[in-house]
């Protein structure tokens, strides 16, 4: 099977969010999701993303952490469709089917936009052991996203940006709770405003195998609807503040009867592979 690395949201290799995509073949059986874990688990990237053409564009698409199957993947979506892009499989918009739903996906090679469900924030009852999980972090709740399994939800939490810098957690408390990770965010320093920057955030995720994921798209179709309220308009632009650092276009689209979130990306192919598995 061609398999390929690609780094998300960043013009530059070594820098975004890494995550592997395998594709599967359109006319043999469609592997186990045991074999996909164990392929995960052997790239060892915070997403794994398994692709198999359904025709005429379309897709279904699963991802992987090292350790669980997850729901929503904005930055393995982002590097899927490059890669096709890339490849010459695809020359324009194309679609995947997943477990939130139909995805679109769009552009060139090396840009790629691509359109994520909103996922709100639906509760604010902080689980027992929240607080010591944060540590000494200063923070305001904003609240938790209503997914549909404890693994797949998150908190989101807002912080002055000096200590988003800094930010240290109790990843072992955190890993106990019954969530899959928490959204830390500020409004941009003036650093980062210099730089055109309006949102800054970091994410932490050590239940799902990813003690923090250097760039995560689907933390952003939730920070798209708080930091739109915020500023006061339907678009933003957003660094997570990783050691490998990655840049997102947010676009808010709550005109149909379903808010979307657009998110506009850069990619690189770091390698392609060959599995022999």
């Amino acid at each position: 099977m061609r398999a390929a690395v690609v780094d998300a949201f960043t013009d530059r290799a070594f820098a975004g969010n890494p995550a592997a995509v395998v594709l599967l073949p359109a006319d043999a059986p469609t592997p186990s999701p045991r074999w996909m874990q164990q392929v995960a688990a052997e790239f060892a990237l915070s997403e794994t993303a398994f692709v198999e053409p359904l025709g005429g564009s379309r897709y279904r698409l699963r991802w992987f952490t090292p350790s669980i199957e997850v729901e929503l993947c904005g930055h393995a979506t982002l590097a899927t469709a490059h890669w096709l892009l890339e490849q010459g499989l695809e020359s324009g918009p194309m679609t995947f089917r997943t477990m939130s739903g139909w995805l679109a996906a769009d552009g060139r090679p090396g840009e790629v936009t691509i359109t994520l469900p909103v996922v709100p924030l639906v509760d604010t009852r902080a689980p027992d052991g929240f607080d010591q999980a944060m540590g000494f972090l200063s923070y305001e709740l904003l609240g938790f996203t209503g997914q549909s399994e404890a693994l797949q939800r998150n908190a989101m939490v807002l912080v002055d940006p000096v200590d988003l810098r800094d930010v240290t957690l109790n990843l072992r408390k955190l890993a106990s709770l019954p969530l899959g990770g928490v959204i830390v965010t500020a409004a941009a320093d003036e650093t980062a405003a210099a730089r055109g920057v309006d949102v800054l955030s970091r994410y932490f995720a050590p239940a799902l195998g990813i003690d923090e994921d250097p760039v995560t798209g689907s933390a952003h179709a939730t920070l798209a609807g708080y930091w739109c309220r915020q500023l006061g308009r339907s678009s933003f632009r957003a660094w997570q503040l990783s050691e490998r650092g990655g840049a997102l276009d947010v676009v808010l689209d709550d005109r149909g009867e379903e808010p979307v979130v657009h998110l506009t990306g850069g990619a690189v192919t770091m390698m392609d592979v060959t599995l022999r598995v």
